[in-house]
């Protein structure tokens, strides 16, 4: 019983997260439409804001209940479960679509990986480290900001615009309540069998916090709007690192664990390299991508769940 309560409170607090997001996802997606936001836009910003919002939310909530090792394990373990398992599993079914890449979208999620291992390398998160994040963040809006939205088709009903707004910010009760039962049963799940907290963020919290972006790629997928499931993967890295890691650094001074940077991180920058290598070298032209991607989402998901089976 003792081990019970807590595991089902923390599979409720992952079910109010993913429903939140989904929420979320379905209600600010009609709203980009509304205002002309291609795929690849939509799934960089609306989709990747609303897939990560589970993680800034447990961040938050980590960082409340002093519970850094959560958070930081939650942002990385999120970023190997997008690329490793929700872009692994795409890979059998993006074939289908056509797919068209920014290169100033994947410089920056090199970039930030890079200034992640810069930020880490002495094991904490100092404010100076946040202020970094920050800047980064902003030159990504930045960056937004300079793409012009397609031509809007369609007409405006400011009751139905009014009442999306509305759904989506309710969502965020879901959020709420989500990120802290996830939060401290996951934490109280560590201390009853011994596991650190950290495990408990790379692991339970990552992968249950990156559902909403593998729900969100198979059906951008039967929709065969690959651009979004790439946008997705792509801006969703970025946010989780750049929203999360200042959180940590303006609330508290930790020092983290060397495996941070020697595992975590290290798992998280190859699986980034492999993303990054593999859609910049055209691997989705037809004449490789029906063999390639299935070789490629085969290989990224027993990867990382080798590297997830050896947390324990």
């Amino acid at each position: 019983m003792e081990f019970l309560l807590p595991s089902l409170l923390l599979i409720l607090g992952l079910i109010f997260l993913v429903k939140g997001a989904d929420i979320f996802i379905t209600n600010v997606s009609k709203l980009g439409k509304k205002l002309g936001v291609n795929d690849m836009l939509l799934g960089i910003t609306i989709v990747a804001l609303g897939t990560s919002i589970p993680e800034v939310f447990v961040s938050i909530s980590s960082v409340i209940n002093a519970k850094p090792e959560i958070a930081i394990g939650n942002s990385l373990g999120s970023n190997i479960a997008n690329i490793g398992i929700v872009f692994g599993f795409s890979c059998f079914f993006i074939a289908k679509s056509e797919i068209s890449l920014n290169l100033r979208d994947i410089f920056l999620l090199v970039l930030t990986s890079l200034i992640a291992g810069y930020v880490l390398f002495d094991y904490k998160i100092s404010v100076s480290d946040s202020i970094l994040m920050i800047g980064l963040f902003l030159l990504f809006l930045m960056h937004l900001l300079r793409q012009k939205p397609q031509e809007i088709t369609s007409s405006s009903d400011s009751k139905n615009t009014l009442w999306l707004i509305f759904l989506s910010l309710s969502s965020l009760g879901f959020l709420l309540v989500g990120s802290e039962l996830t939060v401290k049963y996951g934490s109280s799940i560590a201390s009853l069998i011994g596991i650190p907290d950290v495990v408990i963020g790379l692991t339970v919290v990552a992968i249950g916090t990156s559902l909403p972006e593998l729900a969100t790629s198979f059906v951008a997928l039967k929709q065969k709007k690959g651009n979004l499931v790439i946008g997705n993967i792509v801006g969703s890295n970025i946010l989780n690192i750049v929203l999360v890691f200042p959180i940590i650094g303006m609330s508290l001074t930790k020092i983290f664990g060397s495996e941070i940077l020697t595992r975590d991180f290290l798992m998280m920058s190859i699986l980034t390299a492999i993303f990054v290598t593999y859609l910049s070298l055209g691997s989705f032209e037809n004449r490789f991508k029906k063999l390639s991607a299935p070789i490629v989402g085969i290989g990224l998901i027993c990867y990382t769940l080798y590297y997830f089976f050896s947390l324990f």
